[in-house]
């Protein structure tokens, strides 16, 4: 099992370390903090929480027309992105990036460390 934590806080921490990445939060589905990478001035609990709250509103929203997911949401602020990917059936990664540039390599390091995720997991 430490094995496998190590392993989850590495990927985690790869992430964070992409140019412009702000904080990088792998959760639960129920909004808990499995673990996290990210700046100082981030309440990552609160952050957490939100992302896997985004989801399950997400999941909510599709379910209406009886379809599934999400596997991906992208959220484009006025100066930032931040994606989450599906990690499993009880996991979310979630990552912010500084400034709306490279939207689409955050995606994929995201979905990269995401399929990471899953194999550790599973």
């Amino acid at each position: 099992m430490v094995a496998k934590a190590e392993q989850l806080e590495r990927i985690v921490r790869e992430l964070r370390q992409l140019p412009g990445v702000l904080g990088a939060v792998l959760v639960s589905r129920g909004g808990i903090v499995i673990t996290a990478s990210s700046s100082e001035e981030a309440h990552t609990e609160t952050f957490a929480a939100m992302g896997a709250t985004m989801s399950g509103a997400a999941s909510a929203a599709l379910s209406e027309y009886n379809r599934h997911g999400p596997e991906r949401i992208t959220v484009e602020g006025t100066d930032c992105v931040m994606v989450a990917t599906d990690a499993g059936p009880k996991a979310l990664l979630v990552v912010l990036k500084e400034g709306r540039d490279g939207v689409e390599q955050l995606r994929s390091s995201a979905e990269v460390a995401a399929r990471l995720i899953r194999e550790t997991l599973s």
